[in-house]
């Protein structure tokens, strides 16, 4: 928001400002006379009471020869009654006895040691007295008799006529003021207005010039500063006046030059329009060419002359003239340069003054560069007089300059598009034909390629079926030597039964059938039948036990088989049955099915199993993979060859509420340059190995939204897989 004071006239902020001074002065006489008439009127008061003390001490003194105090009494009583300004005249003695007289009479008293100070001088001012109820102006003096302290005598003087004389003092001021503030406003607007008539007159015509009409000439005699701004205006005026007159050519020359399609038919008028507006003596268009010694020749093709100032053809001797011949060597380098030249001709060489013609005075030269090359220049002369060209001409014949380029590069652009569209049509048909024969060869290898995206589509088919076939029989086979060693277990087992001990009693009874109660009396053989079939009896029971285990073994590997193949037919389908398990069961359930082969290379297993509570897990997906990592980490100790064979088998959450299963082992270990490429489809380090196991377990990992990764340090230190499956949110106890 624009401040008030911002938004007054000039002529106000000056009768403010002298109103303003005057005012302040005013304020300073003020304050220093009215202080200066208070400490008048104290002063007499002061005088007045110091009077009175006088005539007082004198009676006071006698009194005390005489110890007769009703002379003092009737003296203060005379005095109070010849004085009525007077209010009270109190004698007090060092004890603090007193004699008090007033207007009522007079009385005795005792009196505080207000009225009987320590410090003995002279005092006054004004105060109020609680004793009389009035404010007062209380003159004081120590009285003293013979070099004895008597004690102090207190006037009291009536503040009417201080105050009446105050009041008369502000009332006579403030009158003063008043009228000296009116004579100040007057005189301030008065001096305003004849400082500022100039300056309203010079802002009227700054106001038509800002409107547009830029004839408008400031008439200012004032004689001083702003006359002399007046001049400097009216100056730039008829300079924005013809700054705009040549704006007006320059706009006129664009739009000229941009409207017709040959540049020569309009380039006459055009050089009639700058040259007017730049009020010159003649304006021209030279263009260099080259001469028949192959040197570079220019000739003056355009010309303007203002009438009176020359012939209206351009003279002979500028055309095909040659620049070097000619001895203008220093103008060719400058204008080669892309420079313009400006001089007086009084200033220029012989050889430059032959050229110019000798009405000439002033002359400047703008070069036409087209592509980076020289191809001609532009120029104005002024006639019988010198002129000093400034930045709006310069500026202008610039533009004319860069107009005229443009133009001539237009000019030359259409005639090679006319001449190029002489052969376009042939063109046209040569490239319809390449198009065509192109057109024809894109279709065939369209098709082809339609045709290899079909067999590659069924390549990749095929690979998949390959790939997910692989996987099971990977599986299966895994779970199939499980079976195969807890069957060949159970058939070594039946070889040895004790069902043949049966079989040699059973033939011993039927021999002894006809005496068989002695024979089981007295015989020693028969004797021993009860105790060896109660043996026999135990050791079949014992037997028949660990069969059925193995049985139920078998049939939970049967059960993984139809699980495997079941999952590997709903691949990228249907995502696996999700079951809350014990994950620690899960994992024996894995080392169950790899039991047999651990016990046979004498593996030792060492669980870290944290207490966990059951997830929701794919039972079958998870353990296919932990049952190729165990295999894996057997192999790898079977190759290893370590006396101490050790798989450490650890189960814990992680912080991120992440399951993490690692499964570590002290075999042969992982090569670095194997660490990245060991989960690839087909990779494998094993004569015997196939490269599926590990890959489908990682695939396994990733579809339930896990990962499985590896560590190892090297060939011959082991290697540690971890699989990590999500189970955040799940929080049921196993």
């Amino acid at each position: 928001m624009t401040r008030p004071w911002k938004r007054m006239g000039i002529g106000l902020k000056i009768a403010l400002l002298a109103w303003s001074v005057t005012l302040l002065a005013l304020l300073i006489f003020v304050a220093a006379i009215i202080p200066e008439q208070q400490r008048i009127f104290i002063e007499n008061l002061n005088s007045k009471g110091r009077g009175s003390a006088v005539s007082l001490q004198d009676v006071a003194a006698s009194a005390l020869v005489t110890q007769d105090f009703s002379t003092v009494v009737d003296h203060c009583l005379q005095l109070l009654k010849g004085d009525p300004a007077l209010r009270y005249l109190v004698l007090v003695r060092m004890d603090g006895y007193s004699l008090i007289s007033d207007h009522s009479g007079w009385r005795q008293g005792n009196l505080d040691t207000t009225w009987r100070p320590a410090e003995r001088r002279e005092r006054s001012g004004i105060e109020f007295k609680p004793m009389f109820g009035m404010r007062v102006f209380n003159y004081s003096i120590p009285f003293n008799y013979s070099g004895i302290e008597w004690g102090w005598i207190h006037i009291g003087l009536s503040l009417d006529s201080y105050e009446g004389s105050i009041a008369k003092v502000y009332f006579r001021t403030a009158v003063l003021a008043m009228i000296c503030v009116a004579i100040s406003a007057a005189a301030s607007i008065g001096y305003a207005r004849r400082l500022v008539r100039p300056i309203g007159s010079l802002h009227e015509v700054v106001r038509a010039v800002a409107r547009g009409h830029l004839f408008a000439r400031a008439d200012v005699r004032s004689g001083d500063e702003i006359e002399s701004l007046a001049h400097s205006f009216n100056r730039m005026t008829a300079a924005l006046q013809h700054r705009d007159r040549i704006l007006e050519s320059v706009r006129f020359a664009a739009q000229t030059l941009l409207s017709t399609d040959d540049w020569r038919t309009v380039i006459r008028d055009v050089l009639a329009k700058l040259g007017q507006s730049a009020e010159v003596g003649s304006a021209y268009l030279f263009e260099n060419h080259p001469g028949p010694d192959g040197a570079l020749h220019f000739s003056q093709r355009y010309a303007w002359i203002a009438p009176g100032c020359g012939p209206s053809q351009a003279p002979a001797r500028w055309r095909n003239l040659s620049w070097h011949a000619a001895g203008l060597d220093s103008w060719a380098d400058i204008f080669q340069r892309g420079e313009f030249a400006s001089a007086h001709v009084r200033e220029l060489g012989d050889a430059e003054r032959a050229v110019i013609d000798p009405q000439v005075k002033s002359l400047m030269l703008m070069p036409i560069m087209i592509g980076g090359a020289w191809w001609g220049l532009i120029g104005y002369d002024q006639w019988n007089q010198e002129r000093e060209w400034n930045d709006a001409e310069r500026d202008s014949l610039k533009a004319a300059a860069d107009m005229l380029r443009a133009a001539i590069e237009r000019k030359r652009t259409q005639d090679a598009l006319l001449e190029a569209k002489q052969t376009l049509e042939q063109r046209v048909r040569e490239r319809t034909c390449e198009l065509q024969e192109q057109m024809s060869a894109k279709e065939r290898a369209h098709a082809a390629l339609a045709e290899a995206q079909q067999n590659l589509v069924e390549i990749s088919r095929r690979a998949g079926m390959a790939e997910v076939a692989t996987g099971v029989l990977h599986n299966v086979g895994n779970v199939l030597n499980s079976v195969n060693v807890s069957v060949t277990l159970v058939h070594h087992r039946l070889r040895r039964s004790g069902a043949r001990d049966l079989e040699q009693v059973l033939a011993l009874l039927r021999e002894h059938e006809a005496d068989l109660p002695r024979f089981l009396a007295s015989d020693p053989r028969g004797q021993s039948f009860p105790n060896f079939l109660s043996q026999l009896t135990e050791h079949l029971a014992k037997e028949n036990d660990w069969v059925r285990n193995e049985v139920k073994s078998v049939m939970r590997h049967v059960e993984h088989i139809k699980e495997i193949v079941a999952m590997q037919q709903s691949y990228a389908q249907v995502s696996g049955l999700r079951e809350r398990l014990a994950v620690s069961q899960l994992m024996e359930d894995a080392l169950q099915i790899n039991a047999a082969a651990f016990q046979r290379h004498g593996i030792e297993l060492e669980r870290h199993y944290e207490t966990l509570p059951s997830l929701l897990l794919e039972r079958h997906k998870v353990l296919q993979v932990l049952v190729n990592i165990l295999r894996n980490a057997k192999e790898a100790l079977v190759e290893g060859g370590a006396a101490s064979k050790i798989i450490r088998i650890r189960i814990a959450n992680s912080p991120d509420q992440t399951l993490q299963i690692s499964i570590a082992d002290n075999g042969i270990g992982i090569a670095p340059e194997n660490l990245t490429r060991i989960f690839q489809h087909g990779f494998t380090t094993r004569k015997t190995g196939h490269g599926f196991g590990l890959h489908s377990g990682a695939l396994a990992a990733k579809e339930m939204g896990g990962s499985l990764s590896v560590q190892s340090d090297g060939l011959g230190r082991g290697a540690t897989f971890v699989l990590e499956l999500p189970i955040a949110g799940q929080c049921e106890s196993a």
